[in-house]
């Protein structure tokens, strides 16, 4: 099985108002297929109910597409796989758009969108 790892566009870690915290991002190739793989951390200190994260994916540094993971019932300082198929062809990069939680105690929504 061969690896290839792509080049990352964004390799520090995204937060939606401090909630979540993204680690380990790298898209991976195996058998002519493209993932996103990465660990998302519930950093808030509070169960959440949901998060939504939105990426772009790039090709040749211009946005080829989007696409959206989510995660519910996440406790507090719990981390989480994240691995997202990805089906355009040629892909060579990604950037975290949004990062929306929803806190379970009170349904506040927190949100970090990147520019």
């Amino acid at each position: 099985m061969k690896i290839a790892l792509m080049a990352l566009l964004f390799s520090t870690g995204a937060l939606a108002e401090n909630d979540i915290k993204l680690r380990n991002m790298q898209l991976i190739t195996m058998s002519h297929k493209t993932y996103l793989q990465e660990t998302g951390v519930n950093v808030s200190g509070h169960d959440l109910e949901n998060v939504a994260i939105d990426f772009d994916i790039l090709k040749n540094g211009q946005v080829a597409g989007s696409r959206v993971i989510e995660a519910r019932a996440i406790g507090a300082d719990e981390a989480w796989r994240i691995w997202l198929p990805i089906d355009i062809a040629g892909s060579d990069g990604f950037r975290v758009r949004d990062i929306r939680a929803i806190r379970v105690s009170n349904g506040d929504v927190a949100a970090h969108r990147s520019h």
